[in-house]
């Protein structure tokens, strides 16, 4: 088995919470949070001019992406926010660097607490999750570097279709995580550096969450399922040399309570 280091929260009302999460240091100069329009039926995640845009999140959303966690190892939201959905535009004091987590995840936090009031506490659970590996058969996504007049950052999920710019695998797998798979996913690739790619799949009805996600049209019903597109489009010269494997494991998640 493989060990990680994941925090299962629970958010609680103030009344019942163990535990406040303190405040971090870092905060958005200006944040805005507004419910999602009804008819926005995705989920999108930008950073248009150094600034952080949520669009369509759920309170779980957001705690996922604040404390890197997904969606079911969180527990006990209040039902009154249980499946509410919100926009989030927040401006830091310099222009956010999306794929610097340690800079903006903090702040994220800190939103939380001010504007959600959250408070948790960790408990320790086993779940499955899937693990995305690499070997040295090389991969077929198109390197970044910066200042190549590249596109900005952008995943966003189009049903079953993928176009992504300037993405790490991490984010890859975060995105995969919190939007189509029904377990965690840990990037093992050992890649660094960002990157340019498209991916498109077969989806079964295990995948997206009620999110979209519709069935390719009739007319191209050869698709992959994800795990052979995983590996025949983005991390291998073929299916024979699987230079990504994205199978479900168990995994003891722990943390100190």
């Amino acid at each position: 088995m493989l060990r990680l280091m994941m925090a299962c929260l629970a958010i609680l009302a103030p009344s019942t919470a163990l535990a406040q999460a303190p405040k971090p240091a870092k905060t958005f100069e200006v944040a805005t949070i507004k419910p999602t329009d009804p008819n926005f039926g995705g989920i999108l995640v930008g950073f248009p001019g150094g600034t952080l845009s949520l669009r369509g999140f759920t309170i779980k959303d957001i705690v996922g992406l604040a404390y890197d966690v997904d969606n079911r190892q969180i527990f006990n939201v209040p039902k009154a926010l249980e499946s509410a959905k919100f926009d989030v535009v927040a401006k830091a004091a310099m222009p956010i660097t999306p794929g610097n987590v340690d800079e903006w995840r903090p702040m994220v936090q800190a939103l939380l607490a001010e504007r959600f009031q959250l408070q948790f506490h960790k408990e320790t659970r086993e779940v499955p999750v899937y693990v995305m590996r690499t070997i040295k058969s090389g991969h077929k996504m198109k390197p970044r570097t910066e200042g190549d007049g590249g596109a900005p950052m952008s995943l966003l999920f189009q049903g079953a279709n993928l176009p992504a710019r300037n993405v790490s695998p991490a984010l890859l797998a975060a995105g995969l995580q919190k939007v189509v798979v029904d377990r965690p996913v840990v990037d093992k690739t050992g890649l660094t550096g960002t990157f340019d790619f498209d991916l498109s799949w077969r989806p079964d009805a295990g995948q997206f969450g009620g999110r979209g996600g519709q069935l390719p049209a009739a007319s191209d019903p050869d698709r992959a399922d994800i795990f052979t597109a995983l590996q025949e489009e983005l991390l291998c010269a073929s299916v024979a040399t699987a230079g990504l494997s994205m199978r479900g494991c168990p995994v003891k998640t722990t943390v100190d309570r």
